[in-house]
């Protein structure tokens, strides 16, 4: 399975929420200039992350976006399931089974078998993404800082005019 560009989209804003200055959400604008995507497009991936209460909206003029747990706590499989949903690589259609369906016994058994197979990496693939948080990497990206930067990203936007020219 190849994950969708959304998972790497939500892990920028990741960054950006982490990175942000203590008590100021991040606009959605900052956001979408930021990563240069659409912002029809960034607000459905916040949304996920809201929905799977990994971020907490603040709406009005001086509103965004702001983690709502601490990094320790939200894993690469919080991510990637709040924008893919759980990781099934194996899609099981039937193909095995019409193929060899004057085999019935042995197609369903040898289908069952590669499905198994499937299942046991997948668990293996979620076992390694949950045990990756959101700090390890940044600490790991910041290790010769000492600790994670902070800056308000809003202070990025550019004016919507001058993009537009």
């Amino acid at each position: 399975m190849k994950l969708t560009n959304a998972t790497e989209q939500a892990l920028a804003i990741m960054a950006l929420l982490s990175t942000q200055e203590k008590d100021v959400p991040v606009s959605s604008i900052a956001i979408y200039q930021k990563l240069s995507v659409s912002s029809s497009y960034i607000r459905k991936l916040l949304r996920k992350l809201v929905v799977s209460n990994i971020i907490e909206g603040v709406s009005g003029n001086n509103g965004g976006f702001y983690i709502k747990k601490d990094l320790s706590d939200i894993t690469l499989l919080h991510i990637v399931e709040a924008i893919e949903e759980p990781f099934h690589s194996f899609p099981k259609v039937g193909v095995l089974e019409r193929a060899f369906s004057d085999f019935t016994k042995i197609a369903q058994t040898g289908d069952e078998q590669i499905a198994e197979c499937f299942s046991r990496a997948d668990k293996k693939w979620n076992k390694e993404l949950e045990r990756i948080t959101v700090e390890d990497i940044l600490s790991d990206v910041f290790r010769e800082y000492g600790e994670i930067p902070h800056r308000n990203w809003n202070d990025f936007i550019e004016d919507e005019r001058s993009i537009q020219c």
